[in-house]
């Protein structure tokens, strides 16, 4: 009875070279796919002005909350939608923009020497905006149409 994984047959030799092959190929396409999707990624400058979008939320009346976060920080965002302008460029999950946002409680707070309250509410066109578990403040921003970033040229 002859067998096929005798040592020195050559069909051995041609599966060991395949199975090797295969194995490399492999390798060779984790390498490459881990490499695309690092250039995907967005680099934010060590900058305060810097936010990356974590969440996009439509309420009703045109108005858009967007979680973003910088460093350790997450930020509500509040901004109304009145209409996409041309050259103004949508936000997505992940992706880095730059603004300036202004606070809504915490400098009013700082101001009138209030304790912080959790249980107010801001009525925004119709919307109840508040504070929520993990984020101290609600944040108004002027570089925003709702989702959309208002372009350097438009401000």
């Amino acid at each position: 009875m002859k067998t096929l994984f005798k040592p020195g047959n050559p069909i051995n030799k041609r599966l060991s070279i395949c199975f090797l092959s295969c194995i490399c190929f492999l390798f060779i396409c984790a390498s490459l796919n881990s490499c695309r999707t690092f250039d995907k990624q967005q680099f934010v400058k060590k900058d305060n002005t810097y936010f990356v979008v974590k969440s996009i939320k439509k309420k009703k009346n045109g108005v858009y909350v967007i979680y973003a976060h910088r460093n350790d920080s997450v930020f509500k965002i509040v901004s109304l939608f009145d209409g996409k302008k041309k050259g103004e460029k949508r936000l997505k999950r992940g992706m880095s923009f730059k603004a300036s946002i202004s606070s809504q409680f915490v400098e009013w707070e700082r101001e009138y020497n209030v304790m912080p309250n959790y249980n107010v509410y801001l009525d925004y066109r119709g919307v109840g905006i508040g504070r929520e578990l993990g984020i101290n403040d609600v944040w108004f921003c002027d570089e925003l149409n709702g989702p959309y970033i208002i372009p350097e040229s438009q401000k």
